[in-house]
């Protein structure tokens, strides 16, 4: 158990499982108090449990993320919780796959499909940040962490990929620099971190096919872990990383190279 967060808090949305499980125990090894959101009461309840065997004084919410009254409500009632918000990890996601887990060709999405995913995805992010940022506003600190995706910088996977979630991980990166710039004078940073390849329940739901191709693409020859990408998190969320804001931090094995 370290102290890099001690008597912080922090609200996880997407905190039942993969990155935002990974990014809520480490905040809690690391001395926050932590509420986790997503839409799987089953999984927040066990992860809700994880978080208070470490000591954690924590909170699990049943929470569309992609619903702006949802997360309004979520935000308030995990304020209220905490007693306030230091750091917000914006993780829920979701990728639509045809049967057998092969992507969606943008010209096969429907709108619904299309919404859906801009709405958790990218909507999500800014519903929870504008409800929280006022807060962080008036006590002068705080930190706002985005997950993106490599196929938000490179907008595709060198083979069949699904438009809507690229384009969704793009926004992310954009509506990041933005947020950054207009509360960097308020003592927040909001960073974003672009996950290559992880071993997750939703990248394992994916074809052979993109598995192959992926090793292909990825340098280091393996697949991150989401203890990984929760060290981004950790290192965004604590005062080293005081004096960063707008940046991207790139966890891909080198697959863009």
């Amino acid at each position: 158990m370290g102290t890099t967060l001690l008597n912080k808090k922090a609200l996880v949305t997407g905190g039942s499982s993969g990155i935002g499980r990974a990014v809520a125990l480490a905040f809690a090894k690391e001395g926050a108090d932590v509420v986790i959101c997503a839409t799987n009461p089953g999984k927040l309840e066990r992860v809700n449990k994880e978080l208070q065997s470490l000591g954690c004084r924590s909170q699990a919410l049943i929470c569309d993320a992609g619903d702006p009254a949802q997360a309004e409500a979520a935000a308030k009632e995990a304020a209220e919780f905490l007693g306030h918000i230091d750091i917000l990890a914006n993780i829920a996601g979701i990728s639509p796959k045809k049967e057998g887990g092969m992507k969606i060709p943008f010209y096969e999405l429907t709108t619904d499909q299309w919404k859906r995913v801009m709405d958790v995805n990218l909507n999500s992010m800014f519903y929870f940040s504008r409800a929280i940022a006022p807060g962080m506003m008036e006590r002068g600190w705080g930190r706002i962490i985005n997950m993106s995706s490599i196929v938000g910088l490179t907008s595709s996977e060198h083979g069949p990929a699904a438009a809507c979630y690229s384009t969704s991980k793009t926004g992310v990166v954009g509506l990041t620099r933005a947020m950054a710039y207009e509360l960097a004078p308020y003592g927040i940073t909001v960073n974003a971190v672009a996950g290559g390849r992880i071993s997750t329940e939703m990248s394992a739901a994916n074809n052979q096919y993109y598995n192959d191709l992926h090793m292909r693409l990825i340098p280091m020859k393996r697949f991150g872990t989401v203890e990984e990408v929760a060290s981004a998190f950790l290192f965004y969320a604590s005062e080293s990383a005081s004096y960063i804001t707008g940046d991207t931090c790139n966890i891909t094995g080198g697959w863009y190279l």
